[in-house]
């Protein structure tokens, strides 16, 4: 194997690599962070079952605030889901479009 094709074939494994880090760096990153996120959330609302069960039953306003926490803590809980929905659909998007932009390359070099 020659210097020249030495250097064409890391040249080639570099931008592979390169681009492959572009399209999922930032979804990776983002997903931990939503992980992470997720996590301390988790442990919030073990926290807060647990104080559930130290509330005397004739006292209406910690009832009261106890069911505002679960609320809160559910509608939290759907925020995280939708926004590893949408980092799903973003990533979709970005492939589609890298998938577009090869075959318009392919297809212009046919002409």
């Amino acid at each position: 194997m020659s210097h020249q094709d030495l250097m064409n074939k890391i040249r080639y494994w570099d931008n592979k690599c390169a681009r492959w880090m572009m399209r999922h760096f930032y979804v990776m990153f983002f997903e931990f962070v939503l992980a992470a996120f997720f996590f301390l959330f988790f442990f919030n609302v073990l926290k807060t079952i647990d104080l559930s069960s130290q509330i005397s039953p004739n006292n209406m306003l910690e009832k009261l605030l106890l069911q505002q926490s679960y609320f809160m803590a559910m509608v939290i809980f759907l925020l995280i889901l939708n926004s590893f929905w949408l980092l799903f659909m973003f990533n979709g998007v970005g492939r589609l479009r890298i998938i577009l932009k090869e075959i318009s390359y392919n297809l212009m070099r046919r002409k």
